[in-house]
Formats: structure tokens, C-alpha cells, sequence
């Protein structure tokens, strides 16, 4: 697809009657040999069957750590969860996958025991009652391994607290996520330049000079990649309780994802910022992330539904964003989108990540209903059958990378960053958004 063939944006603006009509037709056109258990029904049911085999069976019970509550994230030798340190942010996917499951009816009592086991770790033990936010890491048992704060985890946090309280409907929890917030706009807020600052020690007071495990971005800097999921997390808090700060930020959020990190000339974001915005010059900075900017799209549109904002006010920049990461990132022949590239470049970093894949899923189906444009169609099935063939190991979980071609480059199945979080929502997701067109 080249950059300048712009997609039609009137589909957002169609009833979805039309819109449904549109899709289903594109579905059949993009293969006319489609075979009838590929059509949008039965992939919604192998979604919602991989959904069980590959993720949720995958990391449940094993995963659920019964003597000290939370979650292992790291298998043994043998293929088995063993028992080791906790990262927040793998705590806080599993609480959130566990709640959202439970929350929209899968094997509910199963998950809602599960995500019970991550709520009580998580505020019993990460929980820093004196300075206020989340630890980076625990011991298994729940000591503080390392104390200091990071914006991008806490927003996790704060993301698993709404949805245990979606989950429940206990009260507790969201109060949690406000206090949270509350606590992210006390201390990492930038109130001069806009945004939020990222690592700091325990006491929130920032860290501005190297250190070891900087999980997120250069020291003292600000990354797309933490906005995003910020975003992410806001967008939930928002639309649970419809505060007005919140919405604020909220909407700050989105202008920043759409706008502030954006390359002047391509239709992609730039990941490392300094404090005031001005962009960190370095090789590896100047690249575009395939996967976090079809990731933005669809989450982007999700925040502006919650403030409100019709679809036609982010849709162009959705358009091009997507347009970028079709003509640069995605593998026509093989189906599914490389991991990076330099911009105006095409790949060069090949590798297919499993989280990429799972947020595209999401995101070229979202566009595909929303359009009716039959590229968007075409790159959601092909990437779904690259997942099916190559992406899912068969005895359970989703391979880190493969190479291009689908070989296996790096078998991990999981770790402290690879969690039930992007394939286990994208396999709900699409099951959702196939069955509405039904």
C-alpha cells in the first residue's frame, strides 16, 4: 500500500447495519476461495478456542502462586512454573487478563479465584503504604527487592485495579486506581512541559543518572511506549468514574500519542523523548515500532469513544498511522508484521514478536469494521493465520519471536514481560468484534 493512497474515513461515519455489510462483504473478497468455516463466525470461535488452549490453560493454575499469592512468571528446566522473584508488571497483566476474563464471563469462578490471589499480592505486598504507588519487584514472599517507582508499571497497576474492580464489583480496588492516579499526578505529573516523568527511587524523588534496570526507556527520559500505556490504563479509570481530571489527562494522552511523538515526515512515532519533548538523537531511536503504532491506533480510538469524541476526529490519523505499518512493516507473503525498521524504510528488524501480532489482530480488524477497506481485512487474516500456523506453540503459550518465515528464533513461551496480557486480550477481542458482526 503506498503512503499516499489514502483510505476512504467515511465508514466510521456509516450506521453499523452498513458498516457489518460492508466487512462481511470485504471478508469474502479478499479470498474468493474462502472455505465456509474461515468465515467471520468460525474464526470468532477459533479465536475464542485458542483464547482457552494457548493462553488461559497455559498459565492457569499453574501460574498462581497458592502458598504467597501472585503469579510465577518463569518456567524451569523441565517446562514447568517455578517459584522466583515478581515483577510488577507481569503481577499486575495477570491480575488484569484474570479480572478481564471474569469480567466478561470466561470460566469466571476460576478467574475470579485467580485474580483474588493477584489482588491480595499485589496490595499486600508492592503496595508502598508510606510513599504512595507501586514497587518494581518483590520476592516471592513479598519483600521489596526493588523498591523504586517506574510510571510505565505503575500504570499496569493502576490499569488491574479497575478491572478486578470491573470484575467484582467491590469498590476497594477502583478506590486504589483514583488513589493511584492521585499519586502519579503528585509525583510524576510534568507539570511544565506536559506528560509524565518515568523512574524514580522509592520516595518518588526521579532518577537522573545511570542505573542498572531501567526497564523503560533511557534514564531520564520520557518514552511513547510509557504515554501509551498510560493512556491505556486512563481510559479504563475514566470510563468507570467519569472524572473530570481524569478525562483531562485523558485527552492529553491522546494528543500526545497522535501528535507530540510523532515523526515530523512519517506517518509513525519516535519512542525516546527528553524531558521537554525534544526528540533523543540516536540510531536506534529513529525506527518505527510496527507493533506499538498499530496498538496506538485502536487504543487511541477506544479513549476518544470514552471522552466522547466521534471516531471521524481520530480516524485519518488512525489511517496513516496504519498505512505506515502496512507498506513498511507488514509481510504480505507471509502474513503477519516484522518488529521495526528505520523510517521510510522498510523492515529491518524482521522478527515477529508475539505481541506485535496480538495487538495488530486487534487493530486491522477494528480498522477493517470501522472502514470497510479490504487491506485492513486482508492483513488481519493473513497475520491470524501466520498466529494459528506458526505464533501458538502447540502445547501451550505464544512463542516470544520467530523469524519471518515463522521459525522458531526465540522459544520462550513466557516472562517477567511476557504475560497472558496481549495474546489473551486480543483472542477475546476478536472474538468480540467478529460475533457483534454477526
Amino acid at each position: 500500500m503506498q503512503s499516499d493512497n489514502r483510505l476512504t474515513s467515511t465508514g466510521a461515519l456509516l450506521p453499523s447495519f452498513i458498516r457489518s455489510a460492508i466487512f462481511a462483504s470485504a471478508f469474502f473478497l479478499i479470498v474468493p476461495t474462502q472455505k465456509a468455516q474461515d468465515s467471520p463466525a468460525s474464526i470468532a470461535e477459533k479465536a475464542l478456542g485458542l483464547l482457552h488452549s494457548s493462553v488461559i490453560d497455559f498459565y492457569f493454575p499453574d501460574s498462581v502462586d497458592e502458598q504467597y499469592g501472585g503469579y510465577h512468571q518463569d518456567l524451569d528446566e523441565t517446562g514447568k512454573f517455578r517459584p522466583g522473584n515478581k515483577f510488577l508488571t507481569f503481577q499486575a497483566r495477570q491480575l488484569w487478563f484474570t479480572s478481564h476474563m471474569a469480567a466478561n464471563g470466561i470460566r469466571r469462578e476460576e478467574m475470579l479465584a485467580a485474580a483474588g490471589k493477584g489482588f491480595e499480592f499485589l496490595t499486600g505486598c508492592f503496595l508502598d503504604t508510606q510513599h504512595g504507588g507501586y514497587y518494581s519487584m518483590v520476592s516471592r514472599d513479598g519483600f521489596p527487592t526493588d523498591p523504586r517507582k517506574h510510571t510505565y508499571l505503575n500504570a499496569f497497576a493502576l490499569y488491574s485495579l479497575v478491572e478486578f474492580h470491573r470484575a467484582t464489583g467491590d469498590q476497594y480496588p477502583l478506590q486504589l486506581a483514583i488513589q493511584l492516579f492521585h499519586t502519579l499526578e503528585e509525583k510524576a505529573r510534568d507539570r511544565q512541559n506536559g506528560g509524565y516523568f518515568e523512574f524514580f527511587l522509592s520516595d518518588w524523588t526521579r532518577i537522573t543518572t545511570p542505573q542498572p534496570s531501567a526497564y523503560v526507556g533511557a534514564i531520564n527520559s520520557k518514552t511513547y511506549n510509557t504515554h501509551l500505556h498510560l493512556l491505556e490504563a486512563f481510559t479504563s479509570l475514566y470510563q468507570e468514574t467519569g472524572l473530570p481530571e481524569v478525562g483531562n489527562r485523558l485527552g492529553e494522552l491522546i494528543y500526545i500519542n497522535t501528535s507530540t511523538v510523532r515523526h515530523p515526515e512519517f506517518n509513525a512515532n519516535i519512542d525516546g523523548w527528553h524531558n521537554d519533548w525534544t526528540v533523543i538523537k540516536s540510531e536506534r531511536n529513529f525506527r518505527a515500532s510496527y507493533g506499538h503504532d498499530v496498538e496506538c491506533v485502536w487504543l487511541v480510538l477506544e479513549a476518544a469513544e470514552a471522552l466522547g469524541w466521534p471516531a471521524s476526529v481520530i480516524l485519518p490519523w488512525a489511517e496513516r498511522t496504519c498505512q505506515y505499518s502496512i507498506q513498511y512493516g507488514y509481510d504480505a507473503e507471509n502474513g503477519g508484521f516484522h518488529d521495526a525498521g528505520p523510517f521510510g524504510a522498510p523492515a529491518s528488524s524482521t522478527g515477529k514478536i508475539w505481541w506485535v501480532q496480538a495487538e495488530a489482530l486487534v487493530s486491522m480488524l477494528t480498522m477493517a469494521q470501522i472502514t470497510g477497506e479490504p487491506a485492513y481485512l486482508e492483513a488481519f487474516t493473513k497475520t491470524f493465520d501466520f498466529v494459528t500456523a506458526h505464533q501458538i506453540n502447540p502445547d501451550g503459550g505464544w512463542y516470544a519471536t520467530l523469524e519471518a518465515s515463522g521459525n522458531v528464533e526465540n522459544s520462550s513461551i513466557t516472562s517477567m514481560w511476557q504475560s497472558a496480557y496481549h495474546a489473551g486480550r486480543a483472542l477475546l477481542r476478536v472474538h468480540q468484534l467478529l460475533r457483534n458482526e454477526e
